[in-house]
């Protein structure tokens, strides 16, 4: 029998690995907020990237501007994430939704990590409402609500006009907070109200300005200079695996500090 549904999920629940500071914390009563960032946090991969190298292979949006992306996000990740909305100009809402509902049920090729999951998957059991904040546009995740039963998922979103009789065009500009760095604490704390968020997990400096919101924080898989600072602030940590393999834009912006 296969140990992994179609989306790569363990199928097997695996309460050995929730670390007891999630699996001790009380029933959720209020609509309590566990809050997760997603590249990185949830799967070692990073589905903005990778579902817009696949939109490229295939011919649906140009390539043209993708090392200029790369370049950007090197030097200013947030800024980076706003980019690249803009290789999405001109598609409709609609079309590049259909493209994600594809590539989620047929291509994406996620590497889970299955302490995050796990603990998610038990939070939510306990009641509590979970969101997904990333800088990744909204649109490429929303597939969360059905594979993960996620309550709300907040990311970048596309903002978009109606011309020569088309509806939803993207114009390459974001809608909105954009979602990334202080812009991920911004948007949560326009959206929660008088409610607490009572666990975040992250894993990098586009994360910490939320994470700082929670009354208890996760840092995972951080490189060194954030598990420093993660411990400095009383953190959880989830070090990276032997094996652990960096995301390439990071790795192109080491290179570039070198």
């Amino acid at each position: 029998m296969n140990e992994f549904d179609r989306y790569g999920l363990a199928t097997q629940r695996k309460p050995q690995l929730i670390p007891p500071f999630i699996a001790e914390l009380p029933q959720a009563t209020n609509g309590e907020i566990a809050a997760f960032d997603a590249d990185g946090t949830l799967w070692t991969n990073d589905v903005a990237d990778d579902f817009t190298q696949w939109m490229i292979s295939e011919g649906n949006i140009s390539g043209d501007s993708w090392d200029e992306y790369m370049r950007i996000y090197a030097d200013d990740p947030p800024t980076g994430c706003r980019y690249l909305l803009t290789l999405y100009r001109g598609k409709t809402i609609a079309a590049i939704g259909e493209r994600v509902t594809h590539y989620w049920e047929k291509l994406a090729n996620r590497t889970w990590i299955d302490d995050v999951v796990q603990s998610l998957l038990l939070l939510k059991e306990k009641g509590y409402s979970i969101w997904i904040v990333s800088g990744t546009p909204t649109l490429f995740l929303l597939p969360l609500a059905e594979i993960l039963g996620t309550d709300k998922i907040i990311g970048m979103d596309f903002e978009t006009e109606d011309r020569n009789g088309e509806v939803g065009l993207v114009t390459g500009e974001p809608l909105g907070i954009p979602c990334a760095g202080e812009g991920k604490a911004l948007k949560l704390k326009g959206l929660i109200g008088s409610r607490d968020i009572s666990i975040c997990c992250g894993n990098g400096s586009l994360d910490g300005p939320m994470m700082e919101m929670a009354s208890k924080a996760w840092s995972i898989y951080p490189n060194a200079e954030f598990e420093t600072y993660s411990r400095q602030q009383g953190y959880a940590v989830l070090p990276r695996p032997a094996d652990f393999e960096e995301e390439e834009k990071f790795l192109l912006r080491e290179e570039g500090e070198a």
